[in-house]
């Protein structure tokens, strides 16, 4: 799926049996797949504009697994997703906040600022989420560049 959305083969015959596959055996994705080969599956369906609610509402069902066992890239792909598709998910931000700690310190300034962002598209409260950005905002604008801190400082300025 990743690599059908790098490629960018939006209509392709093949790329929409696939995504309808996906869709269909949606469950059995989320429980079986590592967080990376689950967000890289929401990514591509954001990536290519493929609505797949069933995908979103097990990644969902299964917020507090997903965000424990990912590291800040698998989370940042899967809230960006959310946020390019329209997608509440209002577990899976929850738990984000409840980890932002661990998902700051860990992070590097692109998967913070895709965060964020996210958080801000969807206007979704994450006041943990943006205290720890505060705490390490120095970090963030020496190895940042500047589109993801331009990107960090619009959410701050949208969520207020």
């Amino acid at each position: 799926m990743h690599a059908i959305a790098k490629m960018n083969l939006r209509n392709e015959r093949t790329s929409k049996i696939l995504f309808s596959q996906v869709e269909k055996h949606a469950d059995q994705i989320v429980n079986a797949s590592n967080p990376q080969n689950i967000s890289n599956t929401v990514w591509a369906c954001a990536k290519l504009e493929v609505e797949s609610p069933n995908l979103f509402a097990q990644v969902e069902k299964h917020a507090e697994r997903f965000v424990n066992a990912s590291n800040p890239q698998d989370i940042s792909n899967t809230v960006w997703a959310c946020a390019k598709l329209g997608v509440k998910s209002p577990t899976l931000f929850a738990q984000v906040e409840k980890h932002a700690e661990r998902f700051v310190k860990e992070g590097d300034p692109q998967a913070l600022a895709n965060t964020v962002w996210a958080c801000a598209e969807l206007g979704v409260e994450s006041p943990n989420l943006f205290v720890q950005v505060e705490k390490h905002a120095e970090r963030f604008v020496k190895e940042g560049d500047p589109q993801a801190l331009a990107n960090t400082v619009w959410a701050c300025a949208e969520l207020g």
